[in-house]
């Protein structure tokens, strides 16, 4: 039987079947078989198979997120369309944030901390999330961290309110004053936003109060004078007074807070400040009668109550029973309060209230507020009213059952072993302080003046060596 293929000429019998990727021709004398490569149906091909593989592999990560894992707001096209992607890591962020919260209110802390930053990592510019997160920092004894996390919101941020608010109210609470200054001064500006201007009365004390707080009372007059509104400003008296009186200026200072007292009658910073510095000076009557009138116009605010309790805390004579009726006030009023009890103790370790302090320690303890800090408060009573023995042995337990916490107070423990003869244990705190401030000058400054506070100016010095 004839085939076919018998009847085509030699040439094109010879020439093999095409195929979709390529096809073969003949040309040439004698003709000769050339392969041609269909390339356009190999790129058709291939961007199919990767469009196909891409496709899946976009659907089924949409289908863990929005399947698996119960992500809400995660939508197919958004994970497809590659541009469209930030929306899916909103959602996620949107997502972890409240887990956080979740987390946080059922106080499972740590895993809240974690979840709030994978939050803030996949959405940055949510700052409910960022806000959360510096709370829960501040919360967690952090503060460091917390500034860190709100300064990174200011390049996604820069122009909200709530943020620019918080980073500087968080710096101003925690000491964090070269934080503040460098996002005033330097920061939000590389986003075209200006907070120290005249519109800003706000910022502006942040500002003073920055540097008067690092020591440059020069630089804060300065900045006083150059601002001719703060000079008006009543809020600003009680800062330019401590301005007054780190340049020497003390008659200069109660001057300044009595006009603002009169302008302002109502203005609880004022009234707080020119209490102090009618202390200061000396004039115990009248800091006695504006301390008197400073408590009847606000007598549930702690800073009134705390003011009045220093006033008149020689309790001798007739201050005895006012200082008595005030502190029971205080106590029945804020006894479940740490921040407010915290005040107080400060006070008492300042002014050697050894009775006071191991109060608020025992209080702390049945109330299970944090006892540590209360603690610490009372070795430093001890230490001011001079018993020195009795607060190394109090350190000594402190040291045993808190030996990590004691670093945040480790200048308490100079004192005491300087007071009980162990110069070169002081020595070495100290060394070690003047290394831990080396780039906190806010710091170091006021612990050195915590060192002339207690009595222990030779400490002072110490600290204050070059080495």
């Amino acid at each position: 039987m004839n085939r076919p293929e018998a009847k085509l000429p030699a040439s094109q019998r010879a020439v093999p079947p095409a195929k979709w990727w390529g096809r073969y021709e003949t040309d040439g004398n004698p003709p000769r078989p050339r392969f041609v490569v269909r390339w356009g149906r190999i790129l058709s091909a291939a961007l199919a198979l990767v469009l196909t593989g891409y496709l899946s592999l976009m659907t089924a990560l949409w289908g863990y997120y929005a399947i698996d894992r119960r992500i809400p707001g995660v939508n197919w096209l958004d994970v497809v369309v590659l541009p469209r992607f930030s929306r899916v890591q909103n959602a996620i962020g949107s997502h972890y944030f409240e887990q956080a919260k979740d987390l946080w209110k059922a106080k499972d802390y740590v895993r809240a901390l974690f979840t709030a930053r994978a939050a803030v990592g996949k959405a940055p510019a949510n700052l409910d999330a960022r806000l959360f997160l510096a709370g829960c920092w501040r919360a967690a004894g952090r503060p460091e961290e917390a500034v860190r996390v709100l300064r990174g919101g200011i390049a996604y941020n820069a122009g909200d309110a709530r943020l620019q608010q918080t980073i500087v109210g968080t710096c101003l609470d925690t000491e964090r004053y070269q934080d503040l200054l460098k996002a005033l001064r330097e920061e939000f500006p590389a986003y075209g936003v200006t907070l120290l201007d005249a519109g800003h009365p706000a910022f502006q004390l942040a500002e003073l109060r920055a540097l008067l707080e690092m020591g440059d009372a020069a630089g804060a007059e300065a900045l006083a004078s150059a601002e001719p509104g703060l000079q008006e400003n009543p809020a600003a008296a009680p800062l330019l007074a401590q301005v007054d009186w780190d340049l020497g200026r003390h008659d200069a200072a109660f001057a300044r807070l009595a006009r603002a007292r009169e302008r302002d009658p109502a203005d609880a910073g004022v009234q707080d400040s020119y209490v102090e510095f009618a202390f200061r000076t000396g004039r115990t009557a009248e800091a006695h009668s504006a301390a008197r009138q400073f408590l009847d116009r606000n007598p549930t605010l702690v800073a009134a109550q705390v003011r009045f309790l220093e006033v008149f805390g020689s309790r001798k004579g007739s201050d005895l029973n006012l200082w008595v009726g005030v502190f029971m006030r205080f106590m029945a009023q804020n006894r479940h309060s740490a921040d407010a009890l915290a005040q107080l103790g400060t006070l008492a370790a300042s002014e050697g209230w050894t009775d006071v302090a191991y109060l608020l320690y025992q209080n702390s303890l049945e109330e299970r507020l944090n006892g540590f800090p209360f603690a610490i408060y009372y070795a430093g009573s001890l230490v001011k009213a001079g018993d020195l023995s009795a607060a190394d042995e109090v350190w000594h337990e402190l040291s045993i059952r808190n030996s990590a916490q004691l670093a945040s107070a480790s200048y308490i423990g100079a004192m005491v072993a300087w007071g009980n003869g162990r110069v070169s244990d002081a020595l070495q705190i100290v060394d070690q302080l003047r290394t831990e401030t080396a780039s906190d000058l806010h710091r170091r400054r006021t612990i050195e003046t915590l060192f002339h506070t207690f009595g222990f100016a030779a400490i002072a010095d110490e600290l204050a060596k070059q080495k």
